[in-house]
Protein backbone atom coordinates (compact mmCIF):
# COMPACT_ATOMS: atom_id res chain seq x y z
CA UNK A 1 0.00 0.00 0.00
CA UNK A 2 1.02 3.78 -0.54
CA UNK A 3 2.21 6.23 1.84
CA UNK A 4 -0.25 8.77 2.15
CA UNK A 5 1.12 12.39 2.46
CA UNK A 6 -0.95 15.49 3.92
CA UNK A 7 0.17 17.04 0.42
CA UNK A 8 -1.31 14.68 -1.67
CA UNK A 9 -4.49 14.19 0.34
CA UNK A 10 -5.73 17.90 0.49
CA UNK A 11 -8.29 18.44 -1.55
CA UNK A 12 -12.54 17.99 -2.17
CA UNK A 13 -14.07 14.36 -2.07
CA UNK A 14 -17.37 12.87 -1.96
CA UNK A 15 -17.46 9.81 0.12
CA UNK A 16 -19.54 6.76 -1.12
CA UNK A 17 -20.90 4.37 1.00
CA UNK A 18 -21.96 1.12 -0.61
CA UNK A 19 -23.53 0.86 -4.39
CA UNK A 20 -24.40 4.53 -3.95
CA UNK A 21 -23.81 6.44 -7.21
CA UNK A 22 -21.11 9.30 -7.92
CA UNK A 23 -23.23 12.89 -8.37
CA UNK A 24 -20.37 14.91 -9.23
CA UNK A 25 -22.72 18.16 -9.37
CA UNK A 26 -23.05 17.32 -5.57
CA UNK A 27 -22.59 19.93 -3.00
CA UNK A 28 -22.01 17.43 0.06
CA UNK A 29 -18.00 16.90 -0.90
CA UNK A 30 -15.90 16.69 2.26
CA UNK A 31 -12.76 19.42 1.95
CA UNK A 32 -9.40 17.62 4.01
CA UNK A 33 -7.01 19.94 4.76
CA UNK A 34 -4.65 20.80 7.40
CA UNK A 35 -6.02 17.87 9.84
CA UNK A 36 -9.79 19.18 9.49
CA UNK A 37 -12.63 17.93 7.48
CA UNK A 38 -15.29 20.56 6.50
CA UNK A 39 -18.54 20.15 4.33
CA UNK A 40 -17.71 22.00 0.86
CA UNK A 41 -17.39 25.45 1.47
CA UNK A 42 -18.43 25.78 4.89
CA UNK A 43 -16.31 27.11 7.54
CA UNK A 44 -16.95 24.94 10.72
CA UNK A 45 -15.21 21.61 10.97
CA UNK A 46 -17.44 18.83 11.25
CA UNK A 47 -14.93 16.50 11.70
CA UNK A 48 -11.25 16.04 12.07
CA UNK A 49 -8.54 13.52 10.47
CA UNK A 50 -4.93 11.65 11.38
CA UNK A 51 -2.25 10.44 8.50
CA UNK A 52 -0.89 7.22 9.89
CA UNK A 53 1.71 6.15 7.23
CA UNK A 54 -0.99 4.47 4.04
CA UNK A 55 -4.54 5.23 5.97
CA UNK A 56 -5.82 8.36 7.30
CA UNK A 57 -8.33 7.52 10.13
CA UNK A 58 -11.40 10.42 10.01
CA UNK A 59 -13.69 10.90 13.17
CA UNK A 60 -16.62 12.90 12.80
CA UNK A 61 -18.12 14.53 15.72
CA UNK A 62 -21.03 16.44 14.08
CA UNK A 63 -23.21 13.63 13.50
CA UNK A 64 -24.97 13.23 17.13
CA UNK A 65 -25.79 10.68 17.99
CA UNK A 66 -23.34 8.42 16.30
CA UNK A 67 -19.84 8.48 16.74
CA UNK A 68 -18.64 8.32 13.52
CA UNK A 69 -15.54 6.94 12.32
CA UNK A 70 -14.24 6.61 8.70
CA UNK A 71 -10.75 4.73 8.01
CA UNK A 72 -9.34 5.40 4.13
CA UNK A 73 -6.48 3.80 2.48
CA UNK A 74 -5.32 3.45 -0.92
CA UNK A 75 -4.79 0.28 -2.81
CA UNK A 76 -2.25 2.00 -5.49
CA UNK A 77 1.96 1.70 -5.37
CA UNK A 78 1.91 5.73 -5.25
CA UNK A 79 -0.55 8.16 -3.58
CA UNK A 80 -0.19 11.54 -5.69
CA UNK A 81 -2.94 14.71 -5.39
CA UNK A 82 -3.81 12.48 -8.79
CA UNK A 83 -4.93 9.48 -7.14
CA UNK A 84 -8.77 9.53 -7.57
CA UNK A 85 -9.77 6.96 -4.72
CA UNK A 86 -9.48 5.85 -1.52
CA UNK A 87 -11.13 2.64 -0.18
CA UNK A 88 -13.13 3.19 2.91
CA UNK A 89 -14.67 1.58 5.87
CA UNK A 90 -16.69 2.97 8.49
CA UNK A 91 -17.72 2.43 12.06
CA UNK A 92 -20.89 4.14 13.00
CA UNK A 93 -21.01 3.29 17.58
CA UNK A 94 -24.45 4.19 18.89
CA UNK A 95 -24.78 6.04 22.11
CA UNK A 96 -26.76 2.85 23.62
CA UNK A 97 -24.17 0.23 23.23
CA UNK A 98 -25.68 -1.98 20.73
CA UNK A 99 -23.07 -3.37 17.96
CA UNK A 100 -21.71 -1.02 15.88
CA UNK A 101 -23.06 -0.64 12.21
CA UNK A 102 -19.86 -1.36 9.91
CA UNK A 103 -20.23 0.03 6.22
CA UNK A 104 -17.51 0.19 3.31
CA UNK A 105 -16.99 2.32 0.08
CA UNK A 106 -15.18 4.87 -1.55
CA UNK A 107 -13.64 8.53 -1.24
CA UNK A 108 -13.43 9.93 -4.75
CA UNK A 109 -11.53 13.03 -5.99
CA UNK A 110 -13.65 15.49 -6.59
CA UNK A 111 -12.38 16.75 -9.77
CA UNK A 112 -12.42 21.16 -10.18
CA UNK A 113 -14.48 21.34 -13.51
CA UNK A 114 -17.73 23.06 -12.07
CA UNK A 115 -17.19 25.92 -9.38
CA UNK A 116 -18.22 25.58 -6.31
CA UNK A 117 -15.65 27.09 -3.72
CA UNK A 118 -13.90 30.10 -4.45
CA UNK A 119 -10.33 28.05 -3.66
CA UNK A 120 -12.04 25.32 -6.96
CA UNK A 121 -12.36 28.81 -8.62
CA UNK A 122 -9.41 30.09 -9.00
CA UNK A 123 -7.74 26.82 -9.59
CA UNK A 124 -9.41 26.38 -12.86
CA UNK A 125 -9.43 30.00 -13.66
Amino acid sequence: MAQITEAALQGEWFYLEEEQPLDRTATNFYVLQAGEVRIGDASEAVGTYSIDRNRVVITFNRTIPFTTTVTLSSDELDFTSATDLLSSSAIYTLPDGSDPLRMYGMFVRRLADYRSTPDTWRRIS
